[in-house]
């Protein structure tokens, strides 16, 4: 008795199998990265809780002192590899006054968030050698975040230098008094006492659920200059793929994610951000040297 042997797969029913595998990954794959996208925006709003919590913690064992002094500057260490070292969040200057530094805002936190430190890592001649992280400064780089403004890289050469990698989100810094804006647009974050922005007590904060703590965004102090989401047009003239990554970077998950002062997170569409800016327009006539929505007053809608 003859046995057939066993029937292979013809070459078009190969094509057919691979073109079937093709159409499924090309189902697949947008899904899965969708799944990851949104992942890293959950990530996200997990970190700025944390932040928002080291924040409060901070201030409640400092008298509601949430802060020490203004600082719009980015930098998580200085001086160059192999020798690294940390920068302290401000220093004590003539007569006790307090001096900002080139340090990121959330270093004063670094605490309250876990990080370790020791004085040795503030000496440039001792430092923390060729690390540029420590175990806790997660908390303040954003899973998206790609990139940061020209002025606040360290040396300037890539669009996230390891200066400011951990330093993903930026503080309202929107002060009554400064830029032209009214005394009369609410208590904020800060406050200007003879002529210099200096932290307010915390509990001391109007709207504590309707205004910005702090946000995504490419540069780490909002003055509402243009750089506020009911702005948006500071840096507009920035050549190049400037230009164009400024303001992405504050959608850098398709939403803006944006923690206020009650601790709670949620995220902000571009045409939410553009409906804030046209109710501060209707409401005062433009957007600069004005009570800021968002900022200053409740008024970013769909804030989820």
């Amino acid at each position: 008795m003859r046995r057939e042997s066993a029937r292979g797969f013809s070459l078009i029913e190969l094509l057919v199998v691979i073109a079937v595998i093709a159409l499924l990954i090309g189902i697949l794959l947008p899904a899965l990265g969708k799944a990851r996208g949104a992942g890293r925006r959950i990530k996200c709003q997990s970190q700025m809780r944390q932040l928002a919590t080291a924040v409060t913690a901070y201030s409640l064992s400092n008298k509601e002192q949430w802060h020490v002094t203004w600082n719009n500057n980015a930098l998580r260490f200085d001086g160059t590899s192999p020798r690294y070292y940390l920068v302290y969040p401000f220093r004590v200057g003539t007569g006790n006054a307090v001096v900002e530094t080139d340090a990121y805002w959330a270093a004063l936190y670094d605490t309250e968030l876990g990080v370790a430190t020791l004085p040795h890592m503030f000496v440039p001649s001792f430092g923390i050698g060729a690390n540029t992280y420590l175990a806790g400064w997660e908390v303040t780089r954003c899973p998206d975040a790609r990139y940061s403004l020209p002025m606040f890289r360290g040396q300037g050469r890539l669009a996230h230098d390891p200066y400011t990698l951990y330093s993903s989100y930026g503080f309202n810094g929107v002060t009554p008094g400064s830029f032209n804006i009214p005394l009369s647009a609410g208590r904020t974050f800060f406050e200007m006492r003879a002529g210099r922005r200096v932290p307010r007590k915390l509990g001391d904060v109007e709207f504590p659920s309707g205004i910005v703590f702090f946000q995504d965004s490419p540069e780490v102090m909002l003055e509402g200059n243009g750089d506020a989401l009911s702005q948006m047009d500071q840096w507009d003239g920035l050549p190049g793929a400037e230009g164009d990554n400024w303001d992405k970077e504050y959608f850098r998950h398709g939403t803006c994610n944006v923690a206020f002062a009650d601790s709670h997170v949620g995220g902000v569409t571009r045409a939410e951000a553009q409906n804030a800016r046209a109710d501060t327009i209707a409401r005062f006539g433009g957007t600069r040297g004005v009570p800021l929505a968002g900022y200053s007053y409740p008024g970013l809608q769909g804030v989820r």
